[in-house]
């Protein structure tokens, strides 16, 4: 075909036409990055620290492909910041780029079997990790968190390069990159505050030499001609602020934190523990340990991490006796550890009617509160001399804990009031009762991946016993027979249980095992049972007549559930001495399965016990302003995280309107007041377009928000006769303008909620 000059060139197919609307040209002669090319460098370098921390720190084995995901999301985030994407679409596609960048290179770092085994492992490892998740189960696999940390990785690189590159603004990747880097450095065991140190180096050195170039931009803008050393002369004094403040950030002591901050972290030490107890959940088989000394009994524990308990001393304790002083349960096995599912806070907690318990007060003086908010209780807590909330599920009855409500209060001195059990071997051996659903329902719990010969064990140990309470035992002899206490906690290998990894191949550690092994094997035969964390009755001082106990004294151990006799403990550590019970003549009927209407019968010394007690919760109940069992209850709704909520909001707003109006520092009167208009209304939803002018952008407003109309005209005419009138705006017409713009912005403000709740509405799926 003969083609002639000045032909239309032909139509490019559909398919083309797609890949170029999508992916238009770069312009390579118009490449940019903020800060010039010398500043790239200075950028990557900043960005690569993270990914080079998480290699240090050892999260997953597959970690040194962080630093090419890096890399390749920097590169994306350079060219796709100097294309002419918009930002919703370069936002999708860097998603897709940097989903098949991490999923390439997490198949890549395996070191053995050809590609297409090693995409299938990959692809079966987050099934059964997603499995595990929506089952409630403990998932043990690392590959889903080597996800999410390249993942992580992609974005500190894109989106620092894409906004140096785009909107020439630096602290989006100083916030991400040093947010990623922080949550890093503070819970690795590896210590990694170097990676700190150059990270700040960086990050104020690229803020300098940003800063250089916007004053090279003003001067050029003003035909200001700047000697040739001004350049230098800025960096230099701006490396030497730099070097001092990282030298005073390393030198100053640490101030401890105030009162009114220790309350503000009271306030979200629940939610931070519940999210904490799902995230160990979702990543159980990641074996980074905990950088925390000495005990910590949050809402969940993983099995392998050693406590690096010390000789400091918790606190000294006042009893009649030295008891095992309890601090939280555990219910729910997951697979790796546990967590406490009883997490519902009341004033009043319902007590179960239980024989053979007697009334044991304990007051302790607390000199470490490591434990937060929670009290120290013997066997089961009834009531304490401050005011407090007992932690409950959904029955109310059985109470894993006992919190202050105010911090203040658990780390003082304080009494409480506990129901100790004083039952005989006989009695135990005789309990026949029918076991509580709720009881059931919590305490037997056990999950699928528990491996079979576990189970099997512990109908070995139990095939002879006729009873839950000789099945306990024979559990617990076990246990202390075969097998040693270590101090030395070793963590179970990636995918294997805890449980299954102590009893057939450690055979000797930490108490926390020998407990975890008893309660499990105690539930595979049918005895509820649960994981009790606290202390141990520590040294008796005969000067003081008080208990000493030190962190060394941390313990676990386990509490069987016995029908019409409550919570019964058990000790299968062979290096702590068991509970002592005497022996009852078998013949005695069980008085816990009741007469025939299926009642408790009656206990001879059982009014006098229930006097004697009633006497004492009410004493305590006085002490403590009405707390413990019988006392009003505790408000249903807790104004605390309200109040906060409230106080972050306020600093939110007051930090917004601070960064709004110094945006217009540098402006007169009329300017900023046009200017903030423009910016308030893109916020609303109404930006101007560049092809506007001025009275054309007003009229538009104006049309939007007609209870405006005259302000903005106002405004409007003050900016055309500032920028063209020869005299300029008078004083009058500037005022009238700042007058009129808080009148704009009062109409204005009325939009933003509308516009955040349609955003809001459109992210929810359809």
């Amino acid at each position: 075909m003969t083609s002639y000059r000045g032909a239309p060139p032909p139509e490019d197919p559909p398919a083309r036409a797609f890949l170029r609307a999508f992916f238009p040209p770069l312009d390579t002669a118009g490449l940019r990055f903020r800060g010039g090319w010398s500043g790239l460098p200075i950028f990557a370098i900043m960005t690569l620290v993270y990914p080079l921390s998480l290699q240090q720190a050892n999260w997953v084995e597959l970690s040194s492909h962080f630093t090419n995901i890096a890399i390749v999301g920097l590169l994306a985030g350079t060219l796709l910041g100097n294309s002419r994407l918009r930002p919703s679409r370069a936002a999708a596609l860097a998603a897709v780029l940097g989903s098949i960048a991490v999923l390439l290179f997490t198949v890549f770092a395996v070191p053995e079997g050809t590609f297409r085994e090693r995409a299938v492992a990959l692809g079966v490892d987050v099934n059964t990790w997603l499995t595990q998740v929506l089952a409630g189960e403990a998932a043990r696999g690392q590959t889903v968190f080597t996800l999410f940390l390249g993942a992580s990785s992609w974005a500190t690189g894109y989106i620092g390069a894409f906004a140096l590159a785009r909107s020439r603004r630096v602290w989006e990747s100083i916030v991400v990159n040093g947010a990623c880097l922080v949550v890093n450095v503070s819970l690795a065991l590896t210590p990694l505050l170097l990676d700190l140190v150059v990270f700040s180096l960086c990050a104020l050195v690229l803020m300098v030499r940003l800063h250089i170039v916007t004053l090279q931009e003003r001067w050029e803008a003003r035909n200001i001609q700047p000697t040739g050393e001004m350049d230098w002369r800025v960096l230099r004094g701006g490396l030497t602020w730099t070097t001092v403040l990282v030298i005073m950030a390393l030198v100053s002591p640490r101030v401890g934190a105030a009162e009114v901050l220790g309350t503000a972290f009271d306030t979200f030490e629940a939610p931070y523990q519940r999210v904490e107890a799902e995230w160990q959940r979702f990543f159980a088989g990641v074996s980074g340990p905990s950088r925390l000394r000495g005990v910590s009994f949050a809402d969940a524990i993983r099995l392998g991490q050693s406590p690096n308990l010390g000789e400091a001393t918790v606190m000294t304790v006042d009893a009649a006796q030295g008891r095992f002083w309890r601090v939280i349960a555990y219910d729910f096995y997951t697979g790796q550890g546990w967590r406490s599912t009883e997490v519902d806070r009341t004033a009043d907690v319902a007590v179960e009617e239980t024989r053979l318990r007697e009334p044991f007060e304990a007051t302790f003086n607390i000199l470490d509160s490591g434990s937060g908010n929670r009290l120290y209780a013997a066997n089961e807590p009834l009531a304490a001399t401050v005011p407090v909330q007992f932690l409950v599920g959904s029955d109310r009855t059985f109470s894993s804990g006992v919190r202050a409500v105010e911090s203040r209060h658990a780390a003082g001195s304080y009494t409480v009031l506990s129901l100790v059990s004083v039952a005989d071997k006989g009695s135990l051996r005789r309990a026949s009762a029918p076991i509580p659903e709720s009881v059931r329902r919590s305490y037997l719990q056990i999950p699928s991946t528990l491996p079979q010969r576990v189970r099997d064990l512990a109908r070995e140990l139990t095939a002879s016993a006729t009873n839950a309470y000789d099945k306990a035992e024979a559990i617990e002899g076990f246990l202390r027979t075969n097998y040693r206490y270590a101090p030395v906690v070793r963590p179970p290998p990636p995918n294997r249980d805890p449980v299954d990894f102590f009893l057939f191949d450690l055979k000797e550690d930490f108490c926390e095992y020998f407990a975890s092994s008893m309660v499990m094997m105690l539930r595979e035969v049918g005895v509820p049972a649960r994981l009790i964390e606290g202390f141990t009755s520590g040294t008796f001082d005969p000067v003081s007549g008080q208990y000493i106990v030190k962190q060394v004294n941390a313990h676990a151990w386990v509490e069987a559930y016995f029908p019409g006799y409550g919570w019964i403990e058990f000790e299968p550590t062979p290096s702590e001495t068991p509970f002592v019970r005497i022996e009852a003549p078998a013949e005695e009927s069980d008085p816990a399965a009741g007469g025939e209407d299926g009642s408790l019968e009656t206990d001879p010394d059982a009014a006098e016990r229930d006097l004697r007690i009633a006497e004492l919760e009410a004493l305590f109940a006085e002490a403590s302003g009405a707390s413990g069992a019988g006392a009003a209850p505790a408000p249903l709704v807790d104004p605390a995280p309200l109040v906060s909520l409230l106080i972050l909001l306020l600093l939110a707003a007051v930090a917004f309107v601070a960064r709004f109006e110094w945006r217009f520092r540098r402006h007169s009167p009329v300017e900023a007041a046009w200017g903030k208009t423009q910016l308030l209304a893109a916020y609303v939803g109404h930006p101007s377009r560049s092809s506007e002018t001025t009275y054309e952008f007003a009229d538009a407003l104006a049309v939007i928000v007609p209870e405006a109309r005259e302000p903005i005209r106002t405004i409007a005419d003050a900016r055309v006769r500032e920028r063209y009138a020869a005299a300029g705006a008078d004083d009058g017409l500037r005022e009238a303008a700042e007058d009129a713009w808080w009148r704009v912005a009062k109409e204005l403000l009325v939009l933003l909620p509308q516009r955040v709740l349609r955003a809001v509405v459109r992210l929810i799926p359809r």
